[in-house]
């Protein structure tokens, strides 16, 4: 199927990851549907199998497809199921007749707590060595340094092997009375999973022995290698396997008090190419079944999602690297969550602040103070907001007190986030949107560095170094700054921007 691209038209679609591509039309780029892997981390990401255009025209498959986009023309190939297409009015319009005809909205948030507290995860301060004494040191720390408790998630290697889904015992002496003083400080705990198995491990034992793991055309398990070495991949295709999962998922919350789980791994790529499973699946559909799952539980994050839009996940961009460049740093955070909100995938969360990738330097990096601070005021009008690196341990006193403004104004503009929140599960809106979706036909369809938090809010956060300006474009109407000066729409104003201002503006009514 070949689509001619209009004069001045543009798309969106496919993979949240490939954000930073997007809108198409400008660039040659191929995505396949059907890979195991990709670039950006694509295929470990939101997915839907749509194509959605400024002029207000929709493509649609209940399959995955393959795609090559040119300035002039998209050519779809490999479909797995008849393509279907429309035409709206506009972007808005298109996206609204896609949610309400392919991928209606189920009427469910994540926990709330997600969208009005700010995040907190473990992984850069404690990455491989997660233990007891660490995490109530760095909860402590939240508290102490004037920052609000919300959503604490325990990262990666706090169990002994994977599979074994009981904290380690030689690193949590008291994880239940742990999990306890948590509470008492204001937050609810998530725990990080993964399907795989390390091998030779009791778990992998039993669930070979049952036949619920992955195997290959000999009959042997899969041994996948993954960021943490060679596992096993627990077969998701198989009720039982998901019902075992479920079950020491569910003695994790009956005995330690656990809230809620972080769903990581399971990627399409993870998955090998010649597995024997028990029900044959793709790639994209094996990772589903793991999302079903963590549907499940209200407290919940995913990074890879395929055809759960309107579900209610609380889906997380892919990880970014700690850098000003808009590949895989700070100027990737708006083109891809501009992608997600349009794919279906409303309630969003950047990567951590100050970036997740540190795993091939350790948290040792040395951090930019200014690009920390930039990271958390971008992401602080986001959906969700996610800390990791703890600002008071990385950054100066005043670079901590510039965060710590940020997580503040998240929590302040929490009641109006959880009103475009219930929006979304009632009629799909995306909760953070391009300027195109708000302001059709005025030229903004390329505009990928401000977005709009609902109709009244506009962000346009500071994603170039030393920058102590800001480029704005305020659409026609009266625009308040957070000093409370009153813009008239319609022009591009140089707003003040020093490190210690996020500029936003209010519509006024």
């Amino acid at each position: 199927m070949e689509i001619l691209i209009q004069p001045g038209e543009v798309f969106w679609g496919l993979r949240a990851a490939d954000g930073m591509n997007m809108p198409f039309g400008g660039k040659n780029i191929k995505i396949s549907l059907h890979a195991n892997n990709s670039d950006h981390n694509a295929a470990s990401n939101q997915v839907n199998p749509l194509l959605i255009s400024s002029h207000g025209r929709w493509f649609w498959s209940e399959r995955e497809f393959d795609a090559e986009i040119t300035p002039e023309k998209i050519v779809i190939e490999n479909a797995a199921a008849p393509i279907q297409s429309g035409q709206a009015g506009d972007l808005k319009h298109a996206f609204q007749e896609l949610s309400a005809r392919f991928f209606p909205p189920q009427g469910k948030l994540p926990d709330t707590l997600l969208l009005t507290k700010p995040q907190y995860n473990t992984w850069v301060e404690l990455q491989i060595n997660q233990n007891q004494e660490g995490i109530l040191e760095y909860a402590h720390g939240i508290i102490d340094n004037g920052f609000p408790a919300g959503v604490l998630m325990i990262d990666d290697s706090w169990q002994e092997n994977f599979g074994v889904l009981r904290f380690h015992p030689a690193r949590f002496h008291d994880p239940k009375a742990m999990v306890d003083e948590l509470h008492s400080l204001g937050f609810k705990v998530v725990i990080w999973i993964t399907p795989f198995i390390s091998p030779d491990s009791m778990p992998f034992r039993k669930l070979f022995a049952r036949g619920l793991l992955v195997t290959t055309p000999s009959g042997e398990p899969s041994l996948r290698r993954w960021w943490n070495g060679y596992s096993a991949m627990l077969d998701l295709t198989n009720p039982e396997a998901v019902d075992w999962l479920r079950g020491e998922l569910d003695g994790l919350m009956r005995d330690y008090g656990v809230d809620g789980f972080k769903f990581d791994a399971g990627h399409p790529a993870q998955l090998d190419p010649q597995a024997v499973l028990h029900t044959p699946v793709t790639p994209q559909e094996f990772n589903s079944r793991y999302v079903d799952l963590a549907a499940e539980y209200p407290l919940n994050e995913c990074k890879s999602c395929y055809r759960h839009a309107g579900w209610g996940i609380a889906c997380r961009q892919g990880d970014k690297r700690h850098t000003w460049d808009c590949d895989h740093g700070i100027g990737a955070l708006i083109p891809n969550a501009i992608a997600q909100g349009l794919l279906g995938f409303a309630c969003n969360c950047p990567d951590m602040i100050g970036g997740g990738s540190v795993s091939a330097v350790g948290s040792e990096l040395a951090y930019d103070e200014e690009l920390f601070v930039r990271t958390a005021q971008a992401s602080a009008l986001f959906p969700m907001m996610q800390f990791s690196a703890a600002p008071w341990r990385v950054l100066s006193p005043a670079g901590v007190t510039l965060c710590r403004e940020a997580a503040l104004l998240h929590e302040r503009f929490a009641p109006y986030i959880l009103r475009l929140a219930e929006e979304y599960a009632s009629t799909g809106a995306p909760i953070l949107r391009c300027m195109e979706y708000e302001f059709p036909g005025c030229g903004y369809e390329r505009i990928v560095d401000q977005f709009m938090l609902g109709s009244d809010i506009l962000v346009a956060p500071v994603l170039e170094k030393g920058a102590v300006t800001r480029r704005v474009i305020l659409p026609e109407g009266r625009w308040r700054s957070a000093d409370g000066t009153i813009y008239d729409g319609g022009q591009t104003i140089t707003a003040a921007a020093p490190l210690n201002v996020l500029p936003y503006f209010e519509r006024v009514r």
